[in-house]
């Protein structure tokens, strides 16, 4: 008899699809669902203006993990309501 594995945190994660990439009208359209500027959308990245700004003139292109988090705000939404909440926003 197989046994059944955990699904894990790690797990899910490992079995992700390809991060997408985020070229400019990609970068536009996702600001524009969630609401935001590009200043609004720079503090949620954690990156300044000018860079947001250059992603979406396609001056430069977004790294790795600024992709993979477009990719959560793109796919859950939701989650940034718990960063703007105020609320403690740990996974739970």
């Amino acid at each position: 008899m197989k046994k059944t594995e955990k699904q894990t945190p790690l797990r899910v994660i490992a079995a992700a699809s390809a991060i997408p990439d985020y070229p400019p009208a990609a970068v536009k359209s996702l600001m524009a669902g969630l609401g935001l500027n590009e200043k609004a959308f720079a503090l949620l990245m954690n990156v300044s203006p000018v860079t947001v700004r250059m992603w979406t003139t396609g001056a430069a292109k977004p790294c790795g993990l600024s992709r993979r988090l477009m990719q959560i705000f793109e796919t859950c939404p939701e989650v940034i309501a718990g960063l703007t909440a105020g609320e403690d926003s740990r996974c739970r």
